[in-house]
């Protein structure tokens, strides 16, 4: 088998095991260390490992540890989630991604890995919310410069007394020049949550609109290139009640490209059910359809086996129409070859973990932000 073929074989499999309905006999074939590590790239191995035991005994042993750790870690994540709720008293939180993906959206709830825990605060809340958890004997996990950036992060770290690292929100996306280009506002967000079972105890998260566009918005800045962001879409988009409130919520965020990405993305990969409408509903041209197919057709998501790649480039480079898109890319693009060819720095400065004043700094910057009477998500 060439390499080619070789590589086409492993990703049909890994589609197959994303799939509910994925046949996973051809494992048996196939080089078991050339399964495990495709599985491990595009973040499914706990999902493999299940899949995988009866036809596959040695990949699934090989990918027991991973399906453990992931099991270990939202178990934990759920008893943290109830001392969150304790710790913030009535201070309206959400918790993303991670855990409430584990649980409500993947084919083996529980599995699904992940590094932490994502939090959202309201920006005004921030100070109240960041002295309960020193009151509680969290510690800050940022550096002094990380705190000071002038272009005010949209998150900060902490770690539990237990050593789990919390990404503390208060904008859904951290990057300035980022979160410029969307129109997210964390209040609505928060008064738009529901109460969902983590676990054996409860949390809040994001309602199933806002869970959708986020989880696609996230997947396309992120490369779109890994097929456990795409059983994310999947697994939220077979739970969607009403295609035009996500269209609607797309639009109030100014995400519809990013949605439309990822939504046909997830239907090359997975096969996710999308009525056509949607697609009008967000706006998107024929052209911009025809680009985005062309990608999904020359790079498969289930092939990669590595960051950089056309499918990568062109998920974080879209945009409304086919011609910014494009244009985005080659911008992109070119800005990749000046930072492969910029000098490096000399010596490596040493970073000091953030102080009382680094974090009065931080927070003063982001409730400026909310001051101003503009969105502090938005601007």
């Amino acid at each position: 088998m060439t390499r080619t073929n070789h590589d086409r074989a492993v990703g049909e499999l890994l589609r197959a095991v994303c799939r509910d309905d994925g046949d996973v006999t051809a494992a048996a074939s196939l080089p078991a260390d050339a399964v495990v590590a495709a599985a491990r790239h595009h973040r499914v191995s706990p999902l493999a490992h299940v899949r995988l035991r009866e036809t596959a005994p040695a990949v699934a042993e090989a990918l027991r540890a991973d399906r453990d750790a992931a099991k270990s870690l939202h178990i934990r994540a759920g008893m943290l989630l109830a001392h969150v709720s304790e710790v913030l008293a009535d201070v309206p939180w959400v918790v993303f991604k991670g855990p409430v993906l584990s649980e409500l959206a993947h084919p083996v709830p529980g599995v699904r890995p992940y590094g932490d825990l994502d939090l959202l605060v309201a920006p005004q809340d921030l100070r109240a919310v960041s002295r309960a958890l020193l009151a509680a004997g969290w510690e800050v996990g940022d550096y002094e410069d990380m705190l000071r950036n002038p272009q005010t992060p949209g998150e900060m770290h902490w770690f539990t007394p237990a050593g789990i690292q919390v990404d503390l929100h208060w904008a859904m996306i951290n990057m300035g020049s980022r979160r410029r280009l969307f129109r997210i506002d964390t209040d609505a967000l928060l008064a738009r949550r529901r109460r969902v079972r983590i676990g054996l105890g409860q949390a809040w998260a994001l309602d199933e609109a806002d869970a959708l566009v986020h989880v696609a918005l996230h997947a396309a800045l992120a490369g779109g290139n890994r097929l456990a962001w795409m059983v994310d879409v999947d697994q939220l988009s077979r739970q969607v009640g009403s295609w035009r409130v996500v269209a609607a919520r797309a639009t109030e965020w100014g995400a519809q490209a990013q949605l439309a990405l990822a939504l046909r993305r997830a239907t090359a990969t997975l096969g996710t059910p999308v009525p056509a409408d949607v697609y009008r509903m967000l706006g998107t041209s024929l052209p911009l359809r025809v680009v985005l197919d062309a990608v999904d057709r020359l790079v498969p998501v289930e092939r990669q086996r590595r960051d950089a790649s056309p499918s990568r480039l062109v998920a974080r480079a879209v945009r409304p129409g086919a011609l910014r898109t494009v244009a985005q890319v080659a911008r992109n693009a070119g800005q990749g070859v000046v930072d492969r060819l910029a000098p490096r720095e000399g010596a490596t400065v040493a970073r000091v973990t953030a102080g009382e004043e680094a974090l009065e700094i931080y927070l003063r910057a982001v409730e400026d932000s909310a001051g101003t009477g503009a969105s502090p998500v938005s601007r």
